[in-house]
């Protein structure tokens, strides 16, 4: 790209140079390399590109525990998907801004961001987001301390995830409802959940997961 001068191939390179680095926890080489591929959407006009740079860049602050910063970095985000009416970076954007309101205790205004991504993702179907947001929901209803709602969600986001084969989504989440059951002490459905969790670990072949699994098996 750098020989012929392909200055959009370069933007999209350099991004995902920083999404390798993001994803090792590279954090500050990552941010070097956004910044490369930022400057150039800026140059050529690339506003789609520049909005997914700046959310990448909200989630390595997200990462860090700065989450004025990351708000920062997904509102500009938001605003561009926003200009440019791309709809799939909206979702994605809402439920980051969503997810920042949820870790700092924020539940009702995290739950508007998190409607206002899974109308998007219902619109333009996308079923994993729609999946992850559920469970999102969820995750805020337990913490209220409303479990009935929170297995609902739980319920709904299982669902999409076993429809499109994400085996291991479902894992987690029905991990996760045993546990629910098993702090409301309704042991058999906790022994129940927990059973199918282990069975998907173990044909995924997660050996920490596995382990754990049946130590909290065990606990019942």
């Amino acid at each position: 790209f750098e020989e012929i001068n392909d200055q959009a191939g370069l933007a999209a390179t350099y991004g995902n140079i920083g999404e390798i680095h993001r994803a090792q926890g590279n954090y500050r080489e990552a941010l070097r390399w956004y910044e490369r591929s930022m400057k150039i959407s800026e140059e050529i006009g690339d506003k789609a590109g520049l909005a997914a740079t700046d959310n990448n860049i909200g989630l390595i602050h997200y990462a860090q525990g700065n989450y004025q910063e990351a708000l920062k970095w997904y509102e500009m985000s938001m605003k561009i998907f926003e200009e440019i009416n791309d709809q799939a970076g909206l979702a994605a954007t809402y439920g980051n801004i969503g997810s920042i309101h949820h870790v700092q205790g924020n539940y009702q205004e995290a739950l508007k961001w998190y409607e206002r991504s899974s109308k998007i993702c219902k619109k333009i179907g996308d079923q994993p987001g729609l999946a992850a947001t559920y469970n999102n929901i969820g995750l805020i209803h337990k913490a209220q301390g409303n479990y009935e709602e929170a297995l609902r969600w739980y319920a709904k986001s299982v669902e999409i995830f076993r429809e499109i084969g994400s085996w291991h989504s479902v894992a987690v989440l029905l991990r996760n409802i045993g546990l629910l059951y098993k702090e409301t002490s309704q042991k058999d459905k906790a022994r129940q959940c927990l059973k199918e969790s282990l069975k998907l670990y173990l044909q995924l072949n997660l050996h920490t997961e596995v382990k754990e699994a049946k130590d909290l098996l065990d606990s019942l």
